[in-house]
């Protein structure tokens, strides 16, 4: 592959990864005696959960670049580019770095055959490396045990919370899908858990490491914590990861305050865009919806995945929600507009209208004028068309 265009790269590794049935990290050693024959910081830290990974991941960012550390960030998915996935001190990293990792990766790799996941994480390693990175946070893209990013020893491993979502691959129950996540936990090192409601299989898998824990409810509190409509218990995470890398004081209060993150919960005039596509992160939206929007009259343009719990997710939310613009993001995963519509009449009395595109939602939502709130949810397809729908109406500065 020779080209110097990332979308031509992109493009290559899509068409040309493993098949996703083939999991397992075995298949990477060779490449992982090569590139991680030495540290890619001086600390690591993993973050694995169902939900709010990437909200710990830029809280804990923030934090310590205030403390003047050289910090490497790697998150998934992105909103609009490839390059937010892999940060070094807050800025994404130049398509000509992303090709010239890659071009490493084709080199040392063989006849291995690499997930789209795989180049972009062993991407982010050789990056960190090359940028002698104080600290390197990581984010889980599914699961742990087979995730390309538990192939380092980490530091320090967080695991947010463990709900119901891909059980295709990881299992039907929480405490299958626990004992997948628990996996970036290692021997000795810190373990941080952000609920009180951890599957017992992962507080048993915690115990059994002779690690040091730490569990919210029991050894750090989200109680006094304001953010700025993010997730408490994610700043709550990284406060605690902060305080385990270093003893610097700074401002907290102030940092959490003033983080800010895409596509959660983020107000745009009438508009409230949030990824949440699982029953537990839309349960979260309902929360917020009844807390900031009271006496407000809600319509919803929204746009999920095949592999969802769909009609559990309705159910979440349907009673806050007035009227439904049921789109398909441009993905071959997504539920076709027409088919969820049908599902959102079976389940609710709301009612509802489909559209090929979430742009031609967004377009109808606008062209409606009316004081109503439109909240867009669903998947981070969804939101991410979204927010270029409304930056190309004007509707928003991105």
């Amino acid at each position: 592959m020779n080209s110097n265009s990332l979308v031509d790269w992109l493009e290559y590794i899509n068409l040309n990864r493993s098949e996703e049935s083939k999991f397992g990290l075995q298949r990477l050693e060779p490449i992982k005696n090569i590139i991680l024959d030495s540290p890619i910081a001086k600390k690591v830290v993993v973050i694995g959960g169902t939900n709010g990974k990437g909200t710990t991941a830029e809280f804990l960012n923030n934090l310590l670049l205030q403390s003047d550390f050289k910090v490497g960030l790697y998150t998934s998915p992105h909103l609009f580019k490839f390059n937010e996935r892999i940060r070094i001190n807050g800025l994404p990293v130049s398509d000509l770095d992303i090709i010239n990792a890659f071009r490493e990766i084709e080199e040392i790799k063989g006849d291995v055959r690499l997930t789209y996941f795989d180049y972009a994480t062993i991407a982010a390693f050789i990056l960190f490396k090359k940028n002698s990175i104080d600290v390197a946070v990581l984010e889980i893209g599914l699961g742990g045990r087979y995730d390309p990013v538990n192939l380092l020893e980490p530091d320090i491993s967080i695991l947010t919370n463990v709900e119901l979502d891909h059980q295709k691959w990881l299992g039907n129950t929480r405490e299958e899908i626990g004992e997948e996540k628990s996996e970036i936990f290692r021997e000795g090192k810190t373990i941080i858990m952000g609920t009180n409601d951890m599957p017992e299989i992962v507080v048993q898998k915690a115990k059994s490491l002779n690690s040091k824990t730490l569990q919210l409810g029991l050894d750090f509190f989200a109680d006094e914590i304001n953010t700025n409509n993010l997730n408490k218990e994610s700043a709550a995470c990284s406060v605690a990861a902060y305080k385990e890398i270093t003893d610097k004081q700074i401002n907290y209060k102030e940092i959490l305050e003033n983080t800010s993150l895409l596509g959660r919960c983020d107000v745009k005039g009438k508009f409230i865009l949030d990824v949440s596509h699982n029953l537990a992160s839309v349960q979260n939206l309902v929360s917020f919806i009844n807390k900031e929007c009271k006496g407000k009259s809600i319509k919803a343009i929204v746009g999920l995945m095949q592999d969802k719990d769909i009609i559990g997710i309705i159910k979440v939310i349907k009673d806050v929600i007035s009227e439904w613009y049921a789109c398909s993001p441009d993905i071959d995963r997504a539920m076709p507009s027409a088919d969820l519509k049908e599902l959102i009449l079976k389940e609710t009395l709301s009612k509802a209208e489909a559209f090929e595109s979430v742009d031609l939602a967004v377009k109808e939502a606008i062209k409606e004028d009316s004081t109503d709130i439109v909240i867009v949810f669903g998947s981070f397809f969804t939101v991410s068309e979204a927010y270029e729908s409304l930056s190309k109406l004007k509707q928003i500065d991105l």
